[in-house]
């Protein structure tokens, strides 16, 4: 469908929805896990979480994350077809309390990684809420760290407004609650580059 639909504006974002917490979602098979290879090499943007990077890259996740594997598991990703890699989910070493999201751009050869708090919580759709709102704000002339930036401010809004509430997790974020924060105007970037 790629091939027979693409032009050449098309923007081709794959996320690689596999798994998580260091494990395959019920339903996934080592075949699956190997034609999401092959997917990701028709895609501009791939946006794994750090368990999904690792089955695609066929590596366990280490105990200890560190952002030089972390920039290795990027190129790496990058040298099977996307031009722009993201990684998701990523623990800080330093801040038990935080999580990162890294970057690397192939065209530039750059480095970004946007931080924030975690908080003890999973909704099924976070990551299809961070995917839709860095392919919107791409689509809308926004800059690759704009756009990651973006996308993960909705996403841990949504955890945050979705924490508050006793509804099942199962329900996913509330979207609907937060949905307004995406016409406010870009606020102070978090992001960062980092050496590559």
């Amino acid at each position: 469908m790629i091939q027979r639909f693409r032009i050449e504006k098309t923007l081709v974002v794959v996320d690689p929805v596999m798994g998580d917490d260091g494990v395959l979602y019920g339903p996934m098979t080592p075949d699956i896990v190997d034609g999401m290879r092959q997917l990701i090499t028709h895609a501009d943007i791939i946006t794994p979480n750090i368990t999904e990077a690792s089955f695609l890259l066929n590596e366990p996740i280490p105990e200890q994350v560190s952002e030089t594997m972390v920039k290795q598991w990027l190129r790496r990703l990058a040298d099977m077809g996307p031009q722009v890699v993201i990684i998701t989910s990523v623990p800080d070493r330093v801040k038990k309390d935080h999580t990162s999201v890294y970057a690397f751009n192939r065209s530039d050869g750059r480095f970004w990684r946007v931080t924030c708090t975690y908080l003890p919580a999973a909704y099924p759709g976070t990551g299809d809420a961070f995917a839709s709102v860095l392919t919107g704000s791409l689509l809308q002339g926004d800059s690759l760290p704009m756009a990651i930036d973006r996308a993960v401010a909705f996403a841990t809004l949504g955890v945050r407004a979705s924490f508050g509430y006793d509804n099942s997790a199962n329900e996913g974020i509330l979207l609907e609650r937060i949905l307004p924060s995406l016409q406010t105007p870009v606020q102070p970037f978090s992001y960062e580059l980092i050496e590559g």
